[in-house]
C-alpha cells in the first residue's frame, strides 16, 4: 500500500507543479530519485504522465482527467463560488480561495490562483488545510456556533499536527476569536510562510458558517489592515 500512497503523492505534486523535473518531485514529496524513476515509468506506460526527454521535465495528459469522471459535486460550492470567486478576483487581483470545513481541518474547495497575476503559491482545489493557522479555521471558529467550536478545539487538543500549537494556550486563542469577530474577518500575518498574509471574510445563514472567502497577499507589498 505505500506503492500506492507514494504514486498518489507524486500525482498530487504534478498537479501543482505540472512539468516538473525528477529533482523538483523529490523536493516536493520527500521521495529519493530511483523511487521516483520507478513511479513515473510506471504512470508514463499507463498513459497518465508524459515526459521531455531533451528538458527531462513530466506532465500530466488527459488520462489523469478520467480519474474524476465519476466524482459529481451537487452542492452549492461548484455551482455559486466559482464564478463569485473569478468575479471578486478580478477586481481585487490577488488570489482568491473558497475554503470549508471537514474533519477539523479547512480544504480549499475552489481557487483563482491559476488565473491569478499575483499568485504567490500554487495551492490547489482540494488542498488541506490546519483550522488554527490559517486565515480561513480562524475565520471560521470566531463565527461558528460556541457548541461547535468546543467540539472542534475539543477534537485538536488530542492532536500533534503542525500547525495546532495554539491549542495549548486557550486564553490567546479566545481572545483571537473575539478580535476576528470585532472586526469582522480572520488573518494570518507574520507566521509561516511569512512572504504571504491571508484574510478570510465568513459566508453566514443564520449561525451557521458555510464556509469562508479568502484572499492572499504578499506580505512584503500589505497588511491584513
Amino acid at each position: 500500500m505505500r506503492a500506492a500512497l507514494r504514486t498518489l503523492t507524486v500525482l498530487r505534486a504534478l498537479n501543482v507543479q505540472n512539468g516538473a523535473t525528477v529533482g523538483d518531485l523529490s523536493l516536493a514529496t520527500g521521495i529519493s530519485r530511483p523511487a521516483l524513476y520507478r513511479i513515473l515509468e510506471t504512470l508514463r506506460e499507463a498513459g497518465y504522465i508524459s515526459v521531455d526527454i531533451a528538458r527531462k521535465h513530466y506532465c500530466l495528459t488527459m488520462m489523469v482527467r478520467s480519474l474524476a469522471e465519476g466524482f459529481t459535486d451537487e452542492d452549492w460550492v461548484t455551482q455559486v463560488a466559482r464564478p463569485a470567486l473569478a468575479k471578486l478576483q478580478r477586481k481585487v487581483l490577488w488570489p482568491t480561495d473558497l475554503g470549508t470545513f471537514r474533519d477539523n481541518c479547512m480544504w480549499i474547495r475552489e481557487t483563482t490562483r491559476p488565473l491569478s497575476p499575483l499568485t504567490i503559491d500554487r495551492a490547489v482545489a482540494g488542498t488541506r488545510c490546519p483550522i488554527l493557522s490559517t486565515a480561513t479555521g480562524r475565520t471560521y471558529l470566531a463565527f461558528c456556533r460556541d457548541d461547535e467550536r468546543t467540539q472542534i478545539l475539543g477534537n485538536l487538543t488530542h492532536s500533534a499536527e503542525a500547525g495546532q500549537e495554539l491549542i495549548q494556550d486557550g486564553a490567546r486563542l479566545e481572545a483571537l476569536f473575539q478580535e476576528v469577530r470585532r472586526i469582522g474577518y480572520g488573518y494570518r500575518y507574520g507566521e509561516p510562510p511569512k512572504e504571504s498574509g491571508a484574510i478570510a471574510v465568513p459566508i453566514l445563514v443564520g449561525s451557521r458558517v458555510l464556509g469562508c472567502v479568502n484572499l492572499t497577499f504578499a506580505a512584503s507589498a500589505l497588511t491584513p489592515d
